[in-house]
């Protein structure tokens, strides 16, 4: 009997959304496509995989949005900076790239793009190589790598000067210098910093104080009833459970 209801409650909310996007209009930048700028160096929130498709957390979430909203999903790769702006000048219809909606980024940010709801929560962290002995107490001290455009860049930069500060277009280069001994450590969301970390034996991470950040995609202004689409597609995820399942997958 619970199992016939748990259907049933299901099958209700599936119908109150698809309504919800068929009343309510929204229209993409090309027709029946719904296409985010990303920048694919940033597991476990989106990277490239061996046959170099753009896979991870947010590439599978907006897939399914894309099957609720009947659309076909299409990500466009380019480096950070450049993803934001492609959202802001309308380029592609978001920006689905680790995309910080809290705090004083997301003042910011909200003059470029209409946030969705948030999904995730993350933290800032450092990476440098094992031996290093480096914290939150004496990053000041260290030359730090930042990916440019990011929270990282900004809380660095505000709390330690422009000249403590690299800022690189992809983590790919920022990684390449820590590598190479030109700057002490990267200071970047927890989640991914744990992802390199796997991926780069020798490196080692600890968090920082700063305040915790929540993730969400940024849409193109003028998209106000694509917004609303985004937003009940993604709650309906959120609520069955599924957001979180192919976090803990990724994460793992």
């Amino acid at each position: 009997m619970k199992k016939t209801i748990a259907v049933l409650l299901s099958l209700v909310m599936l119908f109150a959304l698809t309504a919800a996007v068929a009343e309510g209009e929204f229209t993409t930048i090309e027709k029946g496509k719904l296409t985010y700028a990303t920048s694919p160096d940033f597991p476990p929130f989106e990277s490239r995989d061996d046959e170099d498709n753009i896979v991870g957390i947010e590439p599978d979430i907006m897939a399914l949005i894309g099957e609720k909203l009947g659309l076909e999903v299409e990500a466009v790769p380019m480096d950070f900076a450049s993803a934001l702006l492609a959202a802001q000048l309308g380029k592609t219809d978001l920006v689905v790239s680790g995309v910080t909606a809290t705090g004083e980024k997301a003042i910011e940010r909200s003059t470029w793009f209409d946030f969705t709801d948030t999904y995730v929560d993350i933290q800032q962290a450092i990476v440098f190589k094992e031996g290093a002995d480096i914290t939150m107490d004496n990053l000041g001290e260290q030359s730090i790598g930042v990916q440019a455009g990011t929270t990282g860049q900004d809380l660095t930069e505000d709390s330690f000067g422009e000249d403590k500060v690299t800022a690189y277009d992809t983590y790919s280069l920022a990684f390449q210098a820590l590598l190479n001994g030109q700057v002490d450590c990267i200071v970047l969301d927890d989640a991914v910093g744990k992802a390199y970390v796997a991926q780069h034996p020798g490196l080692t991470m600890v968090q920082t104080t700063y305040d915790v950040e929540s993730y969400a995609f940024g849409v193109f202004k003028q998209d106000t009833g694509l917004l609303d689409a985004l937003n009940a597609a993604l709650q309906e995820l959120i609520a069955d459970g599924t957001v979180d399942a192919i976090i803990a997958q990724w994460y793992n």
